[in-house]
């Protein structure tokens, strides 16, 4: 069975994020954002909540930065990309 469209997209998006964490040495997020991405690809909705999550708190996603301008700005692009996503299909799953 074919996924969802939206939910293709950010399965995507995230295994885009997880290849460029990987280059920039980022492995402990790579990690994480692979897991999320083999859930998310397997239309798991508990990907969506945990990729979410991930910016909660100090010391989360949204506080990683790479030591490469180029590479901070791709990363800042995918994570807020994927974001945007993630939030989209908690929003239709909420109203569901």
């Amino acid at each position: 069975m074919a996924l969802h469209p939206q939910v293709a997209a950010l399965a995507a998006q995230l295994d885009d994020l997880s290849r460029l964490l990987r280059r920039h040495d980022a492995r402990v997020w790579a990690d994480k954002v692979d897991l999320l991405h083999r859930m998310v690809a397997d239309s798991n909705f508990n990907g969506v909540e945990r990729y979410l999550a991930l910016y909660e708190g100090e010391g989360g996603f949204v506080d990683l930065t790479l030591a490469d301008p180029a590479a901070q700005a791709e990363l800042n692009s995918c994570r807020t990309a994927a974001r945007a996503m993630a939030q989209r299909l908690a929003q239709e799953e909420q109203a569901d």
